[in-house]
């Protein structure tokens, strides 16, 4: 397991501006309250990502630079997807500054439904993770015909 360090220097030059404030607030509002710390610079380095959908799918992309795919955990159970990812920092190194974020990452957070789990695809390519999360049959939106009178 890789140890969690922490570095004084902001991981991102958003973090307390109103943009931070707001994904706080909705974090707590979906009960994420595990990225609202994150967030806050009270837990280890968050993954930035994006979350969108199609009528049969879920889609999550994650940045993760220099992140290997030996070191990505997924998990899905229920409606709650955890990615779990990480990079050893370089021994010896002496740092005059150091920007970079290293260790373990973490990021749960709640589907808007069910997905299926047994066909969940997921690659790593370029620094992104990739997901796509198929909709379970009975959270899939389907067209109701009105019968005529």
């Amino acid at each position: 397991m890789l140890p969690v360090s922490r570095n004084r220097m902001p991981l991102t030059p958003f973090l307390g501006t109103p943009f931070n404030r707001l994904d706080v607030f909705f974090d707590r509002l979906l009960g994420d309250e595990g990225d609202a710390a994150v967030a806050q610079g009270r837990g280890g380095a968050p993954l930035p990502m994006s979350l969108w959908a199609d009528e049969e799918d879920l889609y999550i992309e994650v940045d993760t630079p220099g992140v290997e795919e030996k070191d990505v955990e997924l998990t899905v159970h229920g409606d709650v997807l955890t990615i779990k990812a990480g990079r050893a920092e370089p021994e010896g190194r002496k740092y005059l500054f150091n920007g970079r974020a290293f260790g373990r990452f973490e990021r749960t957070l709640r589907l808007p439904e069910a997905v299926d789990s047994e066909k969940v695809d997921a690659t790593l390519s370029g620094g992104v993770l990739r997901l796509t999360l198929p909709r379970k049959a009975e959270a899939r939106p389907r067209k109701i015909t009105l019968k005529g009178s």
